[in-house]
């Protein structure tokens, strides 16, 4: 495993410079870019950073060099990777890159104690995040869908153990939706499940969106997006707003990053996942610009808005969580807000409701400090007169329509 993931780092990175071979240096760029935390390395990592230099032009996929081979031939354990790197550069840096006098490389005067891996930490139960799955206000329907997916991957647990084959589990998926439906947080119970009934090794979750996978300049975007894949593995990588990533044009860095993140998909399957997030239309345009997404994406899990009694019950819930109770005739009022946000997704549902809130325990505040002594008790409780919520440019009437409606006279 660990030589098939530096062999991944430097294709990536023969890729992302655009060289049309994976050489001897690629690979000791990818080893020092996994030790550059390590004591006496972070030198290191920049040499063989430098050493990539200069970019090539090369438009197609590059192949790996006997060297290249030759070298990952001999890694087998993380000593091995320790002592390659060491060698390299104690011979004065790989023989196809040019020595550079600005860079000192400093060997360290000891060897590089390798700390023993921490024993494994127990498994979480699924169980237990399934309760916390279902203790999320509202959501039915994603749950359901959710545990669908769960299903799956412990039937195939079963069948394993039974020495059958398993039917592919599709851990990738699609959530739809507005904004402030939960989706980042269900997205992070994904993960744990995952983790839990032994889909993935581990239950990493990054969050990440079109900025953090898309650089300035050609090649450089792929080097990115797989360090942050990197980065992610075992677990999951959470795309918000991932349709961003659609290509608007024919030098649009996005295409870049999908192809990436679709090899990956593709390679990592045993520790890797991708939840991809946004408005529906927009994502299903995503999904259909790469044949590799749609053949890896099959399970579209929509996230429908709050009804006003959820948003109370969550406006509820950040008030209790804060400490704070909620005087008689508060609830009645705040669910009458949420009314009038009926048909207004970009209030952002549950992130309104915190807003609310928070505009709520300001004017308590407020309140609590007119006579300019607060008192506890002051700040212990909102009243029906600290629910105000001001609409300013969001209390429009709705525009007319131009020309004529079925229901008005011609």
């Amino acid at each position: 495993m660990l030589r098939d993931q530096i062999r991944d780092a430097a294709f990536q990175a023969a890729k992302a410079y655009s060289h049309s071979a994976v050489e001897r240096r690629h690979v000791l760029y990818a080893i020092a870019r996994r030790l550059r935390e390590s004591p006496g390395f972070a030198l290191i990592y920049v040499r063989a950073r430098h050493d990539l230099e200069p970019r090539g032009t090369w438009d197609k996929l590059p192949v790996f060099s006997k060297e290249a081979e030759a070298l990952l031939g001999t890694i087998a354990s993380p000593e091995d990777t320790v002592a390659a790197l060491k060698a390299a550069f104690a011979e004065g840096g790989p023989p196809t890159a040019p020595a550079d006098p600005a860079v000192a490389i400093t060997q360290p005067d000891h060897p590089v104690q390798t700390a023993p891996a921490p024993p494994p930490a127990p498994r979480e139960s699924t169980a237990t995040v399934l309760a916390e799955l279902d203790a999320l206000i509202g959501l039915d329907s994603v749950k359901a869908q959710v545990k669908r997916v769960i299903a799956v991957v412990q039937a195939n647990a079963e069948r394993v153990k039974a020495g059958l084959l398993p039917v592919n589990p599709g851990l990738n998926l699609v959530f739809t939706g507005p904004p402030g439906t939960g989706k980042t947080t269900v997205a992070r119970l994904v993960a744990r499940l995952y983790a839990s009934t032994g889909a993935l090794p581990g239950a990493g979750f990054t969050e990440a969106g079109r900025a953090d996978m898309v650089a300035g300049y050609v090649g450089q975007t792929a080097l990115k997006t797989a360090e942050l894949i990197e980065r992610t593995r075992p677990g999951v990588l959470f795309i918000d707003e991932a349709y961003a990533l659609t290509p608007s044009h024919s030098a649009d860095f996005g295409a870049e990053a999908v192809a990436t993140l679709v090899q990956a998909m593709e390679n990592h399957r045993a520790d890797f996942a991708v939840i991809a997030a946004g408005y529906g239309d927009e994502m299903t345009d995503f999904i259909e610009s790469n044949p590799g997404l749609r053949s890896r994406f099959k399970t579209f899990i929509h996230f429908p808005d709050y009804t006003p009694e959820e948003l109370t019950r969550i406006f509820a819930t950040f008030a209790k969580d804060s400490g704070i109770a909620l005087g008689e005739g508060v609830a009645p009022k705040a669910e009458a807000i949420f009314r009038q946000t009926v048909g207004r997704p970009q209030l952002g549902n549950a992130r309104f409701a915190r807003s609310l809130f928070e505009e709520a325990y300001a004017r308590m505040s407020i309140r609590a400090a007119a006579d300019g002594v607060m008192e506890m008790d002051e700040l212990t409780a909102i009243l029906p007169e600290d629910v105000v919520w001001n609409w300013g440019g969001l209390e429009r009437p709705a525009p007319r329509r131009v020309g004529f409606s079925r229901e008005e006279p011609k």
